[in-house]
């Protein structure tokens, strides 16, 4: 989670921003986030990306979750609310962060006018218990509509029953998904290279999978690379287990 997590923290952070910061929309986003955490009893968590830090607001659920405790707002130094993270399933956040990185590269394609219509929706399980959040996210652009500088996200309990996690890339004025983890993240890896991480898996060795498959031991090499470049982790290992958690493989 930590390799996938770290990437996009370095996109969101490694932005060029510009010099003028933009109060004003600042300002507004608090007051949503204040609004929120008083109608739905949740937490909201909106962070500066320009200056690494969120202002965190804390509802009734907060005190359910025992985090956050006796502090309706508080201002952290980082973007991540990782005392919230802590109560959560590990694999539903990793879910969660490969769909908000997802999330970053398709927002920047959209008109900037059109940027708030999108939002990222989570269901995330509590890592104890039956109970469920839901999580929604959204961007919010600079002044020269480039670069990503304000990130919104609310939490609320679920009541719909459900088991598993869900996440999807939403337009709120049409109802449209635009996409959605369990489909689109299956074909994160093209079915070659899952094919060789399946046989990765099963412990042979590049020369074994080259003869299986009647390919070259450059091509398989080749492949494994991408896999690790477009995973974002270090080894093929690493990848097997990943890959497993998210059900590509």
């Amino acid at each position: 989670m930590k390799n996938i997590q770290s990437d996009l923290n370095e996109q969101l952070l490694q932005q060029d921003f510009v010099p003028e910061t933009e109060q004003l929309q600042l300002e507004r986003c608090q007051i949503m986030a204040q609004n929120f955490v008083e109608l739905e009893n949740g937490i909201a968590i909106l962070s500066d990306l320009k200056n690494n830090k969120s202002y965190i607001y804390s509802g009734k659920m907060a005190d359910e979750l025992n985090i956050f405790r006796n502090q309706n707002q508080l201002e952290i130094e980082s973007i991540w609310e990782d005392e919230l993270f802590t109560v959560l399933n590990a694999d539903d956040v990793l879910h969660k962060h490969i769909l908000e990185l997802q999330f970053l590269q398709f927002i920047k394609t959209v008109p900037f006018n059109q940027r708030k219509d999108f939002s990222v929706i989570s269901r995330l399980r509590l890592a104890q218990g039956k109970k469920s959040l839901i999580h929604k996210m959204f961007y919010f652009s600079d002044v020269h509509h480039k670069n990503i500088e304000l990130a919104l996200c609310l939490y609320h309990f679920d009541f719909l029953p459900s088991s598993d996690y869900t996440g999807m890339i939403i337009n709120t004025t049409d109802g449209s998904i635009i996409q959605q983890t369990e489909v689109e993240n299956s074909n994160f890896l093209s079915v070659r290279e899952k094919e060789i991480l399946n046989m990765i898996q099963l412990g042979k060795k590049s020369k074994e999978i080259a003869d299986i498959l009647f390919i070259s031991i450059n091509t398989v090499n080749r492949h494994r690379q991408n896999i690790l470049e477009k995973m974002r982790v270090s080894n093929t290992t690493e990848a097997c287990t990943l890959a497993s958690k998210l059900r590509w493989i």
